[in-house]
C-alpha cells in the first residue's frame, strides 16, 4: 500500500469517528475531575500555547483574575508576580479534553458540563454560559463580586439538580438537537437559538416531575430559559468529543483542531497528534455593534469555539443560517456558496445534517490540509469581534491562516516520508 492509500484509508476512519459519533450530556462536575491533566495551580487559555509575558492584555487579565478566584493570590500585583514568575502554570485548553471559548479561562474550581461520545467512550468537558453574565469569568477573565457570586449561584443551587436530572434520564443526545437545530436557522457557532429551545423542550418535563421545591425548579428552568446561547457550551463539547479519537492516528490528514489567542492562530493535525502548526491570528471581516467601532478596537481572532468547524458546524455550514450571513452584510446566496467552498476542502458529506437551503444536501466535514493546499482554499470560520477591553462588539468570519497548512504538510512529509 503507497503513501496515498494509506492517507486515504486513515482519512476515511477519522472523519467517520466524526460522522457515527453519538454526544451525550451525560453530568456537571468541577474542572479538576474532568479535565485531564488540569492540575493545581494551572489555569488554561485558548488558542496554541503562549507565555503569559506575550499575551494580549484581555488574557493577562483573565490570568490574574484565575488567581484571586482561587484564592492564589490576594490583589492583582500578587497574581502578576506569580504569573510571570512561573508559579502559576499556564496551559492551551486545547491541549486537554477541553475548549477554551473567548478567554478560555478554566481553574480546577470552575463547574464544567461533561459530555461523552458513547461512540467511541471520549469524554470532553466545556464550561457552561454564566446566565446574564455572557462571558463573564470563563469567557473573558472578568472578576467582580457579582460574577463570583453568580459561578457560587451556578455551581451550588442551579447545577446540582441539573446533574440530578442528567443521570436520571441517562443523557441527552446532542446530535439530534444539532440536527433539529440546523434545519430551523442554527449553524451552531454563531446562532444556537433553535437548539436552546429544543433542549429546554426535551428537558422541561424531567425537572417537573423531580422533588424538588418550586423555587429551586425556577432557578434551573430559569438558567435553560433566560441563558443566551446556552447549546453553545454543548455543540463544542461534542465537537471536541468527536475530535479526540482523531488525535495521533496515523497518516490522517484531517485537522483537529483550529483556535487563536489573539496572536497567533494555531491548527492540530491527526496524524501529528498534538504539534501545534502557527501563523499571525487573523481578524474577523464582517459588522460591528455600533459605528463607533472600528478594527483598531478589536482583537484579531481569540478563542477555540471554532473547534465546531473542525466538526462541519459554523462556517461550514453557513447554507443552514442565512441570518448569520445577514449579520456579515451577505445574503443567503452567499451563504451557500460559502459551504459549497468548504467542501472543496473537506473529506466528506455528513449525513446526518441535510440542510434544506442545500435541497437537503449534506454539510461538508473533516478538513484535509492536503486539500487546502491544493485548492489554494483556507478554511472559512464563525466568530464575534472580541473588543480589546473586554465584550462583543460584532459578527464576522476569518480565513484560517495558509501557513498553518503550509507548516503542518511540510512537518507530515517529514514524518511520513517512505524514503
Amino acid at each position: 500500500m503507497d503513501i496515498k492509500e494509506k492517507i486515504a484509508k486513515a482519512n476515511e476512519v477519522a472523519v467517520n469517528y466524526i460522522i457515527n459519533s453519538d454526544p451525550y450530556w451525560i453530568d456537571i462536575r468541577p474542572a479538576g475531575e474532568v479535565v485531564e491533566g488540569l492540575t493545581d495551580r494551572m489555569v488554561t487559555h485558548s488558542g496554541p500555547p503562549i507565555e503569559y509575558k506575550d499575551m494580549v492584555e484581555l488574557h493577562k487579565r483573565g490570568m490574574r483574575n484565575a488567581c484571586l478566584l482561587e484564592g492564589w493570590a490576594k490583589d492583582a500585583e500578587e497574581a502578576d508576580r506569580l504569573l510571570r514568575n512561573g508559579e502559576v502554570q499556564l496551559t492551551s485548553a486545547l491541549d486537554h479534553n477541553t475548549v477554551g471559548a473567548g478567554t478560555g479561562i478554566i481553574t480546577k474550581s470552575i463547574a464544567m458540563f461533561v459530555v461523552k461520545d458513547r461512540s467511541s467512550g471520549k469524554v470532553a468537558a466545556t464550561f457552561p454560559a454564566e446566565g446574564p453574565y455572557q462571558g463573564g469569568f470563563n469567557g473573558w477573565g472578568r472578576y467582580s463580586p457579582e460574577i463570583v457570586e453568580n459561578l457560587r449561584y451556578m455551581r451550588e443551587e442551579v447545577f446540582p439538580p441539573m446533574a440530578e436530572m442528567l443521570k436520571k434520564r441517562g443523557g441527552v443526545a446532542l446530535k439530534p438537537i444539532l440536527a433539529q437545530g440546523m434545519q430551523m436557522g442554527d449553524e451552531n457557532h454563531t446562532r444556537q437559538d433553535a437548539a436552546d429551545m429544543i433542549i429546554l423542550k426535551q428537558c422541561i418535563m424531567d425537572f417537573i416531575n423531580m422533588d424538588y421545591p418550586l423555587d429551586v425548579l425556577k432557578k434551573v428552568v430559569g438558567y435553560f430559559s433566560q441563558t443566551l446561547r446556552m447549546f453553545h457550551c454543548l455543540g463544542q463539547g461534542a465537537s471536541r468529543s468527536a475530535m479526540l479519537n482523531n488525535v495521533g492516528l496515523p497518516y490522517s490528514t484531517m485537522v483537529t483542531a483550529v483556535c487563536g489567542n489573539g496572536v497567533e492562530f494555531g491548527i492540530k493535525v491527526a496524524g501529528l497528534g498534538d504539534q501545534w502548526f502557527t501563523a499571525p491570528s487573523p481578524y474577523l471581516e464582517g459588522r460591528y455593534t455600533s459605528s463607533k467601532y472600528t478594527k483598531a478596537d478589536v482583537l484579531p481572532w481569540i478563542g477555540d469555539s471554532c473547534i465546531v468547524e473542525c466538526a462541519g458546524l459554523g462556517g461550514m455550514a453557513a447554507a443552514a443560517s442565512p441570518i448569520v450571513s445577514l449579520l456579515r452584510g451577505q445574503k443567503l446566496k452567499d451563504s451557500i456558496a460559502q459551504t459549497r467552498e468548504m467542501e472543496k476542502i473537506c473529506i466528506a458529506k455528513n449525513h446526518n445534517f441535510p440542510i434544506p437551503n442545500l435541497d437537503f444536501d449534506f454539510l461538508p466535514v473533516g478538513i484535509d490540509i492536503r486539500l487546502v493546499l491544493k485548492t489554494g482554499i483556507c478554511p472559512i470560520i464563525h466568530g464575534g469581534n472580541f473588543h480589546k477591553e473586554g465584550g462583543l462588539v460584532g459578527a464576522g468570519t476569518a480565513r484560517v491562516p495558509m501557513e498553518c497548512f503550509q507548516k503542518a504538510l511540510k512537518a507530515f512529509a517529514e514524518k511520513y516520508s517512505e524514503g
